[in-house]
C-alpha cells in the first residue's frame, strides 16, 4: 500500500512502473486504487524487478523486488510511504543498484551507465538502448514518436545543426545523463510567453571525470576500383571548454563525420554542391569547432569552421514526357559533367549576459565559394508521332566565385515587470560574386516530314560580377496584460539591394570576342524599401496556449534595366495573418492547430527575368504588371505518448491554398523553342497536403519496438502550356511498418517495409495515365559472435511499376556487409572487410512529375566495390580529485 508519510493516508492513483531490473526495460504500469493499493499478476518466479513510484507533489521513490520467496504465490511489497516535495531539503530519489528512468515536468531523463553497451560504442549506440528511442539506419533519431531536431553537448550546440555528427562520433562511456525535452524557441526562453513553438531536443550531459582529456577515432580504409576512405576527429574537453577538429576524405559517398550515408546528402545539382548519389565522387572536408564559458557563465564563445572539396564526374540520361494541348513531345537526353566545388565557411557567436535582466548576442559567419563545371550534352526533342522536332548538341565550362558574410547583434532586456521585455535586432548581408566561362550550342531543325530544314549556333564568353546587400532593424516588445494574456508588437525595417551585371559576348559572330550580345546580357540594378509593423495576442494557461496576430508590410520596389534604359517601380502591401492553439490534454498528450496567411511578392526575376538566363532553345520574356498571391496553410498535430509503457502514437498534416497563384507559363513554337514566362491565375487556387498517421508499441514478450506509418500527400496544380489552361492533380498514399530490436553483446537490427501507389492526372492528356506502385525495404542488422567478432548487413530494396509515362518496371537492390574484429584492450581496434553493393545493382534512377512534365532519370553512380579497412579509438582523461 502506498500512503502519506506525514498524515499516513492512502495516496489515489499513484503511478506504479514495473521494470526489469537487469536493463531497465518497462514490464508493465499500473495506479493504486482508492485504498493506495496495487497487483502486477503473472511475474517470473526467478526474477529481479524495479518498482517506481511517482505522483504529483511527492518525490519519486523507486525500490528492488525479488520474486524467490512468495507466500502462497503473492509477493506484498508492505506499506510504500511517499514525501511531499516541499518537505523536502534536497531531492530523494532512492535507488536500487538498477537506476530508471527519471520523468521531472517535460523533462526526460536517462541515466547513461544504466544501460550496457558494447566498448567503446558511441551516443548512437548508447541511444538505442534507450526506452522510446529509435534509431534508423541513418542516425535519425525519434523519440516519444517525434523526430529529434537538435541534439547539444552540456546545453551547447556542437558543430551546428547535424545532430548525427554528435550521437555517431561521441563515445557513449562520456555520458551520464540524457535529456530529452521539447526546446522553447529562443523568444519563448527570453520573454517566457509561450509561443507554441517547440523542437524535441536531447541535451547530453559529460560525466565530469570524462570532461577533462582528449579522445577521438581514426579510420581508413582501402579497396578495389581504386576506392578509398579516411576520417578522423579529436576532441580536447576541459571542463566548460571543448574543442575538436575532424578530417575525411574518400571516394565512396560519405561527406563528413555526420552524414556517413549519400543518402542523406544532395541538391541534385550533379556534384555542384553536395554529392546526392549522382555520379563518381571525391569529397575531402575538415571542420574544427571551439566553446567555453566564463565568469560564471556570464559571457560565452561558440565558433566552427568547416571546408568541403567535392568533385563529380558522370554521366546523366533523360527521358521525358511534355504534355501540351496538340500532344506530347518527347524528350531523350544525355549530360557527361566534370564538376568541382570548394566551401568554406566560419561562423561565431558571442553571449554576453550584462546581468539577470540584459543579454547581448554578436554573430558573424562567412562562406567563401569556388566552383568549375564542366559539361557536354545531347538533347533530342520528338513529336508524338517519333518524327524529329531538332538535335542540339552542348558544351559548357564555368568557374564561378562567391563571398557571403553576415554581422548581427542583438539586445534583449527585461524591464521592470514580468513579461515586460524590450528586444533589438540587426541583421546584415554583404554578398559578391564572379564568374567566367564559355557556352557552345549547336542546333539542327526538323519540318513535320523528318527533313532538316535549318541550324543555328550560339556561342558565348560569359563573364558576370554581381553583389547584393540586406540591412534588417527588427525590435519587439512585450506587455503582460494579465496574468495569462500577453501583448506583443513588432517592427521591422528592411532595405535590400541587388546589383547584377551580366554580360554574354557572341564569339560565334564575332571570335574576338569584344561585342555585347545585348540578347543574352544583362545589368540590372534592385532597391528594396520595406517597413513592416505588427501586433499579436498570447493567451496562456498550464494547458492552453492561444496566440492571434497579424503583420502589414509595405514593399516598395525600384528595378532598372540599364542596358535597355527601362524602369520599373511597383509597390505591394502584404498581409499575414496568423493563429495558433497548444492544447496540453495531459502529460505527453498535445494538440497543436494553427492558420498561417502570407501575401506572396512576385520576384525580380519574375518580373524582369535577366536575358543572361536565355539560351538559343529557351526564353524568358517579363511581366512587369504581376500581382500578389495570397497563400493560406493550416497545420495539425496531435502526439501522445505513454512513457510508462512504450506507446506513441497520434499524426500530423497540413494544407495550403494558394489563390491567384504566380504560375509559370510554357509555349513550344514548331521548332521546338521554349518560351517562359510567370503570370497570374486569377480564379485559380493550388491546393497541396500532406498527412501522417503513427503508432509505436514495445511488444513486451519479444522486446521489439513496433511503428506503423501511413502517409499521404497531393494536389491540384494549375498552368498554362501553349495559352491552354492544364490542371495537374496527384496523390501519393503510403503505409509503412518499422521494427528496431537489440539485446546487448548478441545482435541489433533494423527493419522498414514501405508500400506505396502514386497517382498523376493532366488535363491536357486525360488518356494518359501515369499511376504506379512502389514498394521500398530498408534493413540492417548486426550480430556479435566469439566475442571478439562483428557481422554487419543492410539491405535498400526498391521496386516501382512501369506506367503509360514510364514504360519499365524498375528494380533494385543494394546489398552491403561486412565482417570486423576487435584488438588491443577495452576493444579500441576493430579491423573491417566489407562489401559495397554486392549483388552490383545500384543503377542511379529517379522519376519525376511536376505539373505537365514527366521524367525519367539515369545516372552514373557507385557500384560495387571490396574495402579493408580498421577503426582505432583513443582515449586520455584526467583524474579530477575531489575536494575535502
Amino acid at each position: 500500500m502506498l500512503r502519506d508519510t506525514n498524515i499516513h493516508v492512502p495516496l489515489y492513483r499513484v503511478s506504479v512502473v514495473l521494470l526489469q531490473a537487469r536493463d531497465s526495460f518497462i514490464v508493465a504500469d499500473t495506479r493504486t486504487d482508492r485504498q493506495g493499493q496495487f497487483t502486477f499478476h503473472q511475474l517470473a518466479d526467478t526474477a529481479e524487478y524495479i518498482l517506481f513510484y511517482s505522483y504529483p507533489g511527492y518525490a519519486a521513490y523507486s525500490q528492488k523486488l525479488t520474486t524467490e520467496k512468495p507466500v502462497n504465490g503473492i509477493l506484498d511489497v508492505g506499506i510504500v510511504g511517499l514525501m511531499l516535495r516541499e518537505k523536502l531539503l534536497r531531492e530523494v530519489i532512492v535507488k536500487a543498484r538498477t537506476a530508471v528512468i527519471k520523468i521531472n515536468g517535460d523533462t526526460t531523463e536517462y541515466a547513461a551507465d544504466s544501460f550496457k553497451i558494447q566498448a567503446n560504442a558511441s551516443v548512437e549506440d548508447l541511444l538505442k538502448q534507450l526506452p522510446g528511442m529509435q534509431v534508423d539506419q541513418y542516425g535519425n533519431v525519434t523519440v516519444q514518436g517525434q523526430k529529434v531536431r537538435r541534439v547539444l553537448v552540456d546545453g551547447e550546440e556542437f558543430f551546428g545543426d547535424d545532430p548525427t555528427l554528435v550521437t555517431r562520433n561521441l563515445r557513449a562511456d562520456m555520458i551520464d545523463k540524457v535529456q530529452v525535452y521539447d526546446r522553447k524557441s529562443d523568444a519563448a526562453t527570453f520573454t517566457g510567453i509561450e509561443d507554441g513553438v517547440k523542437d524535441k531536443t536531447i541535451n547530453l550531459k559529460i560525466k565530469e571525470d570524462k570532461n577533462h582529456g582528449t579522445f577521438g577515432k581514426v579510420e581508413a580504409g582501402g579497396g578495389s576500383d581504386g576506392r578509398y576512405n579516411g576520417q578522423g576527429m579529436l576532441n580536447a574537453f576541459k571542463a566548460k571548454r571543448k574543442m575538436a577538429l575532424y578530417a575525411t576524405t574518400g571516394n565512396i559517398g560519405r561527406a563528413g563525420l555526420g552524414a556517413a550515408d549519400k543518402q542523406k546528402l544532395g541538391t541534385g545539382n550533379d556534384g555542384a554542391e553536395n554529392y546526392d548519389g549522382k555520379g563518381l565522387p571525391r569529397i575531402t572536408t575538415a571542420g574544427a569547432h571551439y566553446d567555453n564559458k566564463w565568469k560564471d557563465d556570464k559571457q560565452s564563445f561558440n565558433g566552427n569552421y568547416k571546408l568541403s572539396t567535392i568533385t563529380v564526374t558522370g554521366d546523366d540520361v533523360v527521358t521525358s514526357q511534355n504534355n501540351l494541348p496538340a500532344g506530347l513531345i518527347r524528350s531523350n537526353s544525355f549530360n557527361r559533367f566534370d564538376n568541382q566545388h570548394t566551401r568554406q565557411s566560419a561562423n561565431g557567436k558571442y553571449i554576453f549576459k550584462v546581468d539577470s535582466t540584459a543579454t547581448i548576442t554578436a554573430y558573424a559567419d562567412g562562406t567563401v565559394t569556388d566552383s568549375r563545371q564542366r559539361n557536354y550534352g545531347n538533347v533530342q526533342n520528338f513529336r508524338d508521332d517519333s518524327s524529329m522536332i531538332y538535335n542540339n548538341e552542348t558544351s559548357a565550362h564555368n568557374d564561378y566565385h562567391l563571398n557571403v558574410y553576415n554581422a548581427n547583434l542583438a539586445w534583449e532586456k527585461k524591464l521592470n515587470k514580468v513579461g515586460r521585455t524590450l528586444s533589438i535586432y540587426l541583421e546584415n548581408n554583404f554578398s559578391d560574386d564572379h564568374s567566367t566561362g564559355l557556352s557552345r550550342s549547336q542546333s539542327e531543325f526538323y519540318d513535320s516530314t523528318g527533313t532538316r530544314d535549318s541550324t543555328a549556333l550560339l556561342y558565348l564568353n560569359t563573364r558576370t560580377d554581381n553583389n547584393w546587400r540586406t540591412n534588417n532593424l527588427r525590435g519587439i516588445y512585450t506587455e503582460p496584460l494579465s496574468g495569462k494574456l500577453s501583448l506583443i508588437v513588432n517592427y521591422q525595417f528592411e532595405n535590400k539591394f541587388n546589383y547584377d551585371d551580366k554580360r554574354s559576348y557572341n564569339l560565334g559572330e564575332n571570335p574576338s570576342g569584344k561585342d555585347l550580345d545585348d540578347q543574352f546580357s544583362s545589368e540590372m540594378r534592385n532597391n528594396t524599401w520595406s517597413n513592416q509593423g505588427g501586433v499579436a495576442l498570447n493567451y496562456v494557461t498550464p494547458k492552453l496556449v492561444l496566440k492571434a496576430g497579424n503583420n502589414i508590410r509595405k514593399v516598395s520596389l525600384n528595378m532598372e534595366s540599364i542596358l535597355d534604359s527601362y524602369k520599373l517601380k511597383r509597390n505591394f502591401l502584404n498581409w499575414n495573418p496568423s493563429a495558433g492553439m497548444q492544447y496540453t490534454i495531459k502529460q505527453y498528450t498535445v494538440l497543436d492547430l494553427s492558420y498561417t496567411g502570407n501575401s506572396v511578392n512576385p520576384e525580380r526575376s519574375q518580373l524582369l527575368p535577366l536575358r543572361f538566363d536565355n539560351g538559343q532553345l529557351f526564353t524568358f520574356i517579363p511581366n512587369p504588371d504581376l500581382r500578389n498571391s495570397f497563400s493560406h496553410k493550416v497545420n495539425g498535430a496531435y502526439n501522445s505518448a505513454k512513457m510508462v509503457s512504450n506507446v506513441y502514437y497520434g499524426g500530423r498534416g497540413n494544407i495550403t491554398f494558394d489563390a491567384n497563384p504566380i504560375t509559370q507559363t510554357i509555349n513550344v513554337d514548331p521548332s521546338g523553342r521554349y518560351i517562359y514566362q510567370f503570370v497570374n491565375m486569377p480564379g485559380y487556387t493550388n491546393i497541396n497536403y500532406q498527412a501522417m498517421t503513427y503508432y509505436s508499441k514495445r511488444l513486451m514478450p519479444i522486446e521489439m519496438q513496433l511503428v506503423a506509418i501511413l502517409n499521404t500527400s497531393g494536389g491540384r496544380n494549375f498552368s498554362l502550356a501553349n495559352d491552354a489552361v492544364n490542371k495537374l492533380t496527384y496523390q501519393t498514399y503510403s503505409v509503412g511498418l518499422e521494427t528496431f530490436k537489440a539485446k546487448l553483446k548478441k545482435y541489433d537490427g533494423y527493419l522498414l517495409i514501405q508500400a506505396g501507389y502514386n497517382t498523376n492526372r493532366s488535363s491536357l492528356q486525360p488518356q494518359v495515365k501515369n499511376d504506379f506502385p512502389s514498394l521500398e525495404v530498408k534493413s540492417n542488422f548486426t550480430v556479435y559472435f566469439l566475442k571478439k567478432f562483428e557481422l554487419h548487413t543492410d539491405i535498400n530494396y526498391l521496386w516501382q511499376r512501369k506506367s503509360e509515362a514510364f514504360n519499365n518496371n524498375f528494380s533494385r537492390a543494394i546489398w552491403n556487409a561486412w565482417l570486423g574484429r576487435s584488438f588491443l584492450k577495452e576493444d579500441q581496434l576493430i579491423i573491417k572487410v566489407s562489401c559495397n553493393d554486392i549483388l552490383n545493382q545500384n543503377n542511379g534512377y529517379a522519376r519525376t512529375a511536376k505539373n505537365n512534365f514527366f521524367s525519367e532519370n539515369r545516372f552514373t553512380t557507385i557500384r560495387r566495390f571490396f574495402m579493408l579497412g580498421a577503426t582505432w579509438n583513443f582515449t586520455r582523461f584526467k583524474t579530477i580529485k575531489s575536494e575535502t
